[in-house]
């Protein structure tokens, strides 16, 4: 075979390679008809953000794989694929940068859904999402699915976070690889629901003081961080107008409270301040505000007063949609723990099923229309 056929069939080769790369349909993260939940800032061509529950969701009519550009070694992530149950893939292991992670692979010809959800707290590896990759070059994206689906935020904290809810025993100390959103009982509650979400909570995180921090407060408990569209962004400020929850879920205090080591005053005067800053910024929506199944005794007696004396004074003031929701269990048992002494995945499914139904029926009756039962 002489030299100029041996070029032919190369150029040939490489044509079929390309051509067959190129052969797809690419979503870039800002197309509308991406359904993005949570807060992001977008940077040149990728989406960032850092909270648990962040989720990006793709409805498209066609056939064959699909795939997420990501960033690498920067968390484990959910896949659900047509509403089903949620997959945990990991970016851990690879070089560096950019890479196609596959989600879904050998689907049927007709509608599909992938969402894509963070499953982990990434606050120093910077998750990026590039947008979507599907095989099929002729495959037609639609538009979300978001008509009288009920909007929800859960502000908390590891808790809502999920937790070392996948370790076997309270002796284990955190993982990323351990901890997973979707299994908590925020996660769990989305999905019942089939609600749109807004996620913001961080592990060690209070009121008025964090984890570890003095009796005299942080510098950066919620209340501040709140404010801002990123935990590890300290300069962005978040837009609230561009969200406009239904519901939102309060879960904090836990780390005010849990060391002894705090004033009662304080915590008290901070969780009123920030239902109230709640209010102002979202004037129609319900909150709700929830005890901790990881406070005792007098600890879980402190929350509780401040929870009854926020609503007590809201109330006062003409509030018709302030609710307190104090029916979650405390932690007592061997086999309702994760790691270090946080709920299991057993125990956050326990509360979801309860408060997912507490939601449905006693605070969200007059507007949401509950999903047809698959």
């Amino acid at each position: 075979m002489n030299k100029t056929i041996l070029k032919t069939l190369a150029a040939a080769a490489i044509a079929l390679v390309c051509g067959g790369a190129s052969a797809q349909t690419s979503v870039n993260p800002g197309n509308p008809n991406i359904l993005a939940e949570g807060r992001t800032i977008t940077k040149g061509e990728a989406m960032h953000f850092c909270y648990p529950g962040t989720a990006f969701t793709i409805r498209f009519a066609g056939s064959g794989s699909v795939s997420a550009r990501l960033k690498a070694n920067a968390g484990y992530y959910g896949v659900s694929v047509d509403g089903g149950g949620f997959r945990k893939i990991s970016t851990h292991g690879y070089n560096d940068g950019v890479r196609d992670f596959l989600l879904a692979e050998n689907l049927a010809n007709g509608e599909h859904s992938i969402k894509l959800m963070l499953l982990t707290e990434e606050l120093y590896r910077f998750p990026e999402f590039h947008g979507f990759a599907l095989s099929d070059s002729k495959a037609k994206i639609l538009k979300p699915d978001t008509k009288k689906r009920l909007k929800i935020e859960f502000i908390g904290n590891s808790i809502t976070c999920g937790y070392g809810n996948e370790a076997s025993r309270k002796e284990d100390h955190f993982a990323d690889s351990t901890s997973n959103f979707s299994k908590s009982f925020a996660g769990l509650t989305i999905k019942n629901l089939n609600a749109i979400a807004m996620v913001v909570a961080r592990s060690g995180i209070g009121i008025y003081k964090n984890y570890g921090d003095t009796i005299t407060g942080s510098e950066w408990p919620m209340p501040k961080v709140y404010g801002k569209t990123l935990i590890n962004d300290k300069e962005t400020n978040y837009d609230f107008s561009g969200w406009r929850p239904d519901v939102v879920v309060v879960g904090l205090g836990t780390n005010d409270l849990s060391e002894h080591n705090y004033k009662e005053e304080k915590f008290r005067v901070a969780y009123a301040a920030f239902i109230k800053d709640i209010r102002k910024r979202y004037p129609t929506a319900h909150i709700v505000m929830l005890n901790s199944p990881m406070l005792h005794y007098e600890q879980a007696g402190e929350l509780q007063i401040a929870i009854s004396n926020t609503m007590t004074a809201m109330i006062q003031a003409g509030d018709t949609k302030i609710h307190q929701y104090t029916q979650f269990r405390e932690l007592e048992d061997d086999n309702q723990y994760g790691a270090d002494w946080h709920p299991n995945a057993a125990f956050h499914a326990e509360m979801a099923k309860y408060f997912s139904y507490y939601i449905k029926t006693e605070v969200a009756k007059r507007f949401y229309k509950q999903p047809k039962q698959k």
